[in-house]
């Protein structure tokens, strides 16, 4: 008997274990029995297993919308920001080599304020208080399931 038998494992260090075991093992999969029997030895039925794979997928579909949506978000951004800079600096071109006063700095003033809150809504996204509190009741509903 070795020194770990003894110890109790939380969820994370166990997901963790697991992963850096099949790692090592350089296995990048398991089949759909050999899940539901590793279950099984642990206690867990197989629909608990079930559960768990159709919100596995559906987590994962999420996150995976979430990236492309960021990503076109991001994407957008930086065409802005192109936009941006040949649009002024054609402008600066203009107003340099044109006599009368200055002006060009009206526009990148008024755009840059644009381009400014642009970035930070993709950057720094302002989560709402209701989303908040919708997610925090739609996981302890998935609870309180999963654990009758």
């Amino acid at each position: 008997m070795n020194h770990f038998s003894s110890r109790h494992y939380d969820s994370d260090e166990v997901n963790r274990i697991i992963r850096r075991a099949l790692n090592l093992k350089r296995v990048h999969g398991i089949s759909y029995q050999d899940l539901v029997d590793t279950a099984k030895e642990i206690g867990l039925g197989p629909q608990a297993v079930e559960t768990a794979i159709e919100q596995e997928q559906r987590e994962f579909k999420k996150e995976n919308l979430r990236k492309v949506r960021l990503k076109r978000r991001k994407v957008g951004f930086y065409s802005h920001l192109w936009s941006y800079l040949i649009v002024n600096g054609a402008l600066w071109l203009i107003n340099n080599f044109t006599p009368g006063p200055w002006w060009f700095q009206w526009s990148v003033l008024g755009w840059g304020i644009g381009l400014a809150f642009h970035f930070k809504a993709i950057y720094f996204p302002r989560v709402s208080k209701f989303k908040t509190r919708r997610k925090s009741r739609y996981h302890r509903v998935n609870f309180m399931m999963c654990n009758h």
